[in-house]
């Protein structure tokens, strides 16, 4: 029953469709500027989020590295 469900699911989220088509245009080719960019960049924010970036990235380093140490640490005490 579960795989009939699964199947219905499947086949019903495959012909829906989650956004219009727009029509790409020349002037979409040649958009080479961020302007989101631009601005942050030009006030310096662009500055605070790479670094607020590059913190969250460390801190799953370092959160991964001590999850590894405690399990080889449990590992090694386990009875063989």
């Amino acid at each position: 029953m579960k795989k009939l469900v699964t199947i219905a699911l499947l086949v019903f989220s495959l012909s829906a469709l989650a956004q219009e088509k727009t029509p790409v245009t020349a002037a979409d080719y040649s958009n080479s500027t961020v302007e989101m960019a631009d601005v942050m960049r030009s006030e310096g924010k662009i500055y605070v989020l790479v670094g607020i970036i590059v913190i969250i990235f460390a801190g799953i380093t370092v959160y991964l590295i001590n999850i590894d140490r405690k399990i080889s640490k449990l590992e090694r005490n386990l009875p063989s």
